[in-house]
């Protein structure tokens, strides 16, 4: 892409030098257009004085003499011929008529004796009636020759330098554009080949906020999507490898133990194998539920207004009969009017999973749901009256596989609490006394 840039670059400076030549010859050539059709005019003036001078039937040799002493002034020698081709006057005939102080003066403008070339005729009229021929030719005046050839030389250094600059602009845009757009493309090629060799952990500076930028940033969310999805894979492999290792084990003992005789009741030995498959399909299923909670990292943001107050009370409403079958209550607030932009779907996985924990651990009392809004957060709090969290196990609560010394459940439930809020951009804070209870605290944005 670099050389393709500087080669684009080159292609510019290069028409730009065509530009400037080909404007170089259209303003040479008007300048010459413009300086014929300014003689055209002169000629034009010095017909009409010459014919003017023309008045019955014959020459007025007074204003003849006039038109054409102003006809050598404006650089042309003259001849006026009559009808039987004899000739009227002349520029020498003139200019032995002036004084000899006025002839140096006029010598000095213009020199007749410096006409070269042929004589242009020009046909002289007086009524429609023609009277006779100028004949006429320019005069070289050296004053008014240096001063257009001036302006012609200055019109191509003109020319010369306004391209020498834009082409070494163009050079130097070339260079720089080149370096500009190169630099991240480079930073991006050693990145993609550092993953290429394992290394997840790179990223791409995204200080641009152009088209360049936004390919950093979606190189970025694939890097760290690949991060995510390797860290997970290895976790799972881990935590499957240690979850599965003690049910399977207590199976093959009770297996053995049954094959060998050891064990003499085979309806209590398949109920205690039923009960580690009951564990091992808990397992399973939660396995699937934090793989789907990791999988939201990639999945669209999915956000939308809700009323945050009816929301709560419909999911307090939806977990009441698990709640029932324990002889515990749920009441949510009753307000409204709180409106939120959140995702739905996610934050009703993260409620059901702090209320299904809530009920796990509280034998007796209630549960309630309460939510409120502080600057650009909104919180939802979960309070049970349950057997209460220690204060050193706090920290260990959202660890996955982590059920504590009452080992209800298989310890995944706040673990994808955790990984959905950090999807989500938000926190979890917890309060609880041993015998007295906890509150779970979620915080979340209001808007996105």
């Amino acid at each position: 892409m670099r050389n393709k840039l500087f080669l684009a670059f080159i292609a510019i400076t290069l028409l730009v030098f065509t530009t400037h030549l080909i404007n170089e010859h259209f303003m040479s050539r008007d300048f010459e257009d413009y300086v014929n059709g300014t003689n055209q005019d002169k000629l034009y003036w010095i017909m009409a004085a010459v014919e003017g001078s023309y008045a019955d039937g014959k020459w007025d040799h007074m204003p003849l003499h006039e038109a054409v002493h102003w006809a050598i002034m404006l650089g042309f020698d003259i001849k006026v011929m009559d009808m039987e081709k004899k000739e009227v006057i002349n520029s020498a005939m003139v200019m032995d008529m002036l004084s000899p102080s006025m002839k140096r003066r006029m010598t000095a403008i213009a020199d007749i004796s410096s006409a070269t070339g042929e004589f242009e005729v020009y046909p002289l009229y007086e009524g429609g009636r023609e009277i006779g021929t100028l004949l006429a030719r320019q005069l070289s005046r050296p004053e008014v020759d240096n001063k257009a050839a001036v302006f012609r030389q200055r019109g191509k250094y003109f020319l010369i330098i306004s391209s020498a600059i834009a082409g070494s602009g163009a050079l130097l845009l070339a260079v720089f554009f080149t370096l500009f757009f190169a630099r991240p493309l480079r930073k991006m090629k050693e990145a993609v080949e550092a993953m290429a060799n394992g290394d997840l952990s790179v990223r791409v500076p995204t200080t641009e906020r152009d088209e360049i930028g936004r390919l950093a940033e979606s190189f970025n969310f694939m890097a760290e999507a690949l991060q995510r999805e390797d860290s997970l894979r290895k976790r799972l492999t881990s935590n499957i490898a240690h979850e599965l290792r003690t049910p399977l084990a207590v199976m093959k003992a009770h297996t053995e133990a049954m094959i060998d005789g050891v064990v003499t009741d085979q309806a209590q030995g398949l109920e205690n194998i039923r009960i580690e498959v009951e564990k091992l399909i808990r397992l399973v299923e939660g396995i699937e539920d934090i793989t789907k909670a990791e999988a939201s990292f990639f999945s669209k943001k999915d956000y939308t207004e809700i009323d945050l107050p009816e929301f709560i009370s419909r999911m307090a409403s939806a977990m009441q009969p698990l709640a029932v079958a324990k002889g515990l209550q749920i009441s949510a607030v009753r307000e409204r009017g709180l409106l939120v932009i959140t995702d739905p779907e996610k934050l009703e996985l993260i409620l059901q999973n702090v209320l299904s924990n809530a009920i796990k651990y509280t034998e007796k009392g209630r549960i309630s749901l309460d939510c409120g809004s502080r600057k650009k957060m909104f919180f939802i709090e979960v309070t049970d009256t349950g057997i209460g969290i220690p204060e050193d196990k706090k920290e260990l609560i959202f660890r996955r596989f982590y059920r504590g010394d009452k080992e209800y459940g298989i310890g995944l439930g706040l673990a994808i609490v955790k990984e959905l809020l950090d999807v989500m951009g938000g926190s979890i804070e917890v309060e609880s006394a041993e015998g007295k209870g906890t509150t779970f605290r979620i915080w979340l944005p209001a808007n996105h």
